[in-house]
């Protein structure tokens, strides 16, 4: 049922509590997973800040992305699963959605990162903005168990 099957990570391991629900629902023989990361400059806190990195910042932060998502790919790939690696420029709400529109994504598997309260407000809801905006389904595995 679930084809292409879309894991947004950031390189924490809150993010990562999305791969063992992603790799169950992947075990069909048609099915992959697409692992993405986002890679973009970092909003400032103040408004008012500039963020200038040198030309450097981008390239290097891509590659280190890379060798993350590569690492995450082979445990899948020694499992069985078929696996594709993605980086994206856009802030992680746009890629997601850019990159799950462009795949023809079936199901987003995605973790929360259970902000809440001023933090939320000021860093936003990747999660929130996903569940409003993707046009397939979204599954939303907690920041914690409550088991």
């Amino acid at each position: 049922m679930y084809e292409k099957i879309l894991v947004p990570l950031d390189g924490s391991a809150l993010a990562e509590r999305a791969i063992p629900h992603a790799r169950e629902i992947a075990r069909g023989p048609r099915s992959e997973i697409l692992l993405l990361q986002a890679v973009n400059l970092p909003m400032p806190v103040v408004p008012e800040a500039v963020l200038v990195p040198d030309g450097k910042w981008l390239d290097e932060a891509k590659k280190e992305a890379a060798r993350y998502l590569d690492g995450i790919a082979a445990s899948l790939r020694q499992a069985g699963i078929r696996v594709r690696t993605l980086l994206d420029e856009r802030p992680p709400a746009d890629a997601i959605l850019h990159v799950a529109t462009r795949e023809k994504v079936d199901l987003i598997v995605i973790s929360t990162h259970g902000r809440g309260g001023l933090s939320r407000m000021l860093i936003g809801s990747v999660t929130d903005k996903l569940l409003r905006s993707a046009t397939c389904p979204v599954l939303v595995v907690p920041a914690e168990s409550k088991r």
